[in-house]
């Protein structure tokens, strides 16, 4: 009987093999903001992430995060948001990395190391929250050294700031599948 209780239980748990992965977008919708609305998303995740400021020299990665589990896939970053974050002084540009080693940060060809950004497209939560996830990844810069590898991924819950913008209300760490 208990053994009959256990395989019920995983039975459960399993999803159909013909369900998509949703881990990143929990099935929500994208939201379908303007790019400056996306731009000010961008911007309260990153200052989430990292302490902005004149040393921090970001970058985005041409994909976004796909909605499931993984890097592999995701659609390209709309050309008009890369630029928009330019614009604002979060970014400075964008890097496919180039790997050439799993010991060794990925090389991106720009005039100095920081972090690649890579996020996943801004869900519409219930109410008026948003959700995204945001990888940053350290990379070398193509005349740097080696740099020994390091990424991490953070899930955002943002709600509209007074006045204008967002603000995070909830942010948690995002485990790599082994």
């Amino acid at each position: 009987m208990h053994r009959l209780l256990v395989l019920a239980a995983l039975a459960a748990c399993q999803a159909p093999a013909d369900r998509p992965d949703t881990s990143r977008s929990n099935g929500l919708p994208v939201a379908g903001l303007s790019v400056a609305e996306e731009v000010a998303v961008y911007d309260a995740a990153i200052r989430a992430a990292f302490d902005v400021g004149p040393d921090l020299f970001l970058v985005t990665h041409p994909q976004l995060l796909p909605a499931g589990a993984g890097l592999d896939g995701g659609d390209a970053m709309p050309e008009s948001l890369g630029a928009a974050l330019q614009r604002a002084g979060l970014t400075h540009g964008s890097c496919t990395p180039q790997r050439s080693s799993a010991q060794r940060a990925p090389l991106c060809p720009v005039e100095r190391s920081g972090y690649l950004i890579r996020a996943t497209p801004i869900y519409r939560g219930t109410g008026d929250t948003l959700r995204m996830n945001l990888r940053s990844e350290l990379y070398a810069a193509s005349t740097g050294s080696g740099q020994e590898p390091f990424a991490f991924e953070m899930a955002y819950k943002l709600v509209p700031r007074s006045g204008s913008g967002w603000r995070v209300v909830a942010e948690g760490r995002v485990r790599e599948k082994e």
